[in-house]
């Protein structure tokens, strides 16, 4: 038998006179060299020891493992192409097998996961966000082992999700919503793949190129309320959820953020001044923000201004309830057993409102991305605030549920000019 271990003579090295090549575990060629030929046969005569050792582990080789050669050199002769060594096979499976082994149901990782970003900082409306994007995968795949879920499994889950919105129900998600939850999602799989419960996260990673439907769909006119619809849905919260109505009159005309209304406090509103002092610990960006208070917001809050106090409830579930409840009586039939009633509220249409209306009446880009804590930069407001339907509505929003001698009073003020 012709002797795996080979020591031969290596005239063109700089430093070294002998090599030694022997078969790697992997079945791979490998070569170590040396300076003399006395370390190179010692090296070769321990390999030779320790290939004769595993000679004789690999020397009865049951029928099964037999049968598995065979059927393996039957696949390899009758693929189209080559496919890769059985060794490689081999490590790939018993990879994949060890991490399906030690793998967990999609819900108890998605639990997990959401405690861990809690336990990190996460803002209380960044992890609503999750839970509502990771929790449609745990409802529908909860039982499902993490490592099941591959590249193709995912992409037909996503395809199959339609919106649940009361005006969208059963159509296709839209480019944005689907690029938000892949974004949340591969999240969720990377955590997963950090814990070892999969090998690979099955999320692709996001293209920088947009498509044309992506930039359309991210450019398209923003989405407002108008000033009827903005007023019907504040005297129905006045009427049957008063407790949050300071809470919208916030979003509404200060466009101030949900996660930043959600920590006001009445200490933080100088009604005397005029002015939302937002502390950099409740803010969005980390930094703190001056917001005026227009004479609407002033008028809105005028019954229920405190000198201190919470301005909305600590709960989420509270105000998403109260919200719920002032929506369904929008909604509620005329007549017993009728049609619902059509009322549209589009996502975060408070702060896009008031931020459409602001750039359209005031007509002062600069000051109006101030107010949404933009840092003065109207890029943004420009990208994500234009909507030239809405212009014309505009002087009407900054007077919803005005007095009519209020309504008829022009103001003049410095560095603003009336639409």
């Amino acid at each position: 038998m012709k002797d795996p271990v080979t020591i031969g003579e290596t005239p063109s090295h700089p430093k070294c006179s002998h090599r030694v090549s022997y078969p790697g575990e992997d079945g791979k060629r490998r070569a170590k060299f040396f300076t003399n030929e006395t370390a190179a046969i010692a090296f070769a005569n321990k390999i030779r020891k320790e290939l004769g050792i595993n000679g004789s582990q690999f020397g009865t080789v049951e029928e099964s493992e037999r049968a598995a050669l065979a059927a393996w050199r039957a696949f390899v002769a009758s693929a189209s192409s080559t496919p890769p060594s059985l060794h490689d096979v081999v490590k790939e499976f018993a990879a994949n097998w060890k991490t399906r082994t030690g793998s967990v149901t999609i819900k108890d990782a998605c639990e997990k996961f959401l405690a861990q970003q809690e336990s990190d900082g996460g803002s209380e409306r960044h992890l609503a966000s999750l839970k509502s994007r990771v929790g449609r995968l745990a409802t529908d795949k909860g039982e499902d082992l993490v490592a099941t879920v591959t590249a193709a499994t995912f992409s037909d889950w996503l395809n199959a999700l339609r919106a649940t919105r009361a005006d969208k129900t059963g159509e296709k998600l839209g480019l944005v919503t689907r690029d938000n939850l892949k974004k949340s999602c591969r999240t969720f799989f990377a955590y997963c793949v950090e814990r070892g419960w999969t090998s690979a996260n099955p999320v692709p990673i996001q293209k920088k190129k947009k498509t044309n439907k992506h930039k359309i769909a991210t450019h398209k006119p923003v989405e407002v309320m108008l000033p009827a619809d903005v007023e019907k849905f504040l005297r129905m919260a006045e009427s049957v959820a008063p407790k949050i109505l300071p809470f919208w009159c916030f979003k509404f005309f200060a466009g101030i953020r949900d996660s930043e209304a959600a920590q006001l406090t009445w200490d933080m509103i100088d009604m005397t001044g005029g002015k939302i002092h937002l502390p950099a610990a409740i803010t969005k960006t980390g930094v703190m923000r001056t917001v005026k208070i227009e004479p609407v917001l002033a008028h809105w809050l005028a019954s229920y201004a405190k000198e201190s106090g919470p301005v909305a409830p600590a709960s989420i579930v509270a105000r998403r309830f109260a919200y719920n409840k002032v929506l369904k009586r929008l909604r509620k039939p005329l007549e017993k057993g009728g049609k619902p009633v059509p009322f549209s509220f589009p996502p975060n249409a408070a702060r896009k409102s008031f931020g459409t209306f602001h750039l359209y009446h005031f007509r002062n880009a600069g000051e109006a991305a101030l107010q949404l804590g933009h840092k003065g930069d109207p890029a943004m407001l420009n990208k994500h605030y234009q909507n030239p339907a809405a212009e014309k509505f505009a002087s009407e929003f900054w007077k919803i549920g005005m007095p009519p001698e209020a309504k008829n009073v022009t103001a003049f003020r410095k560095g603003r000019k009336t639409a």
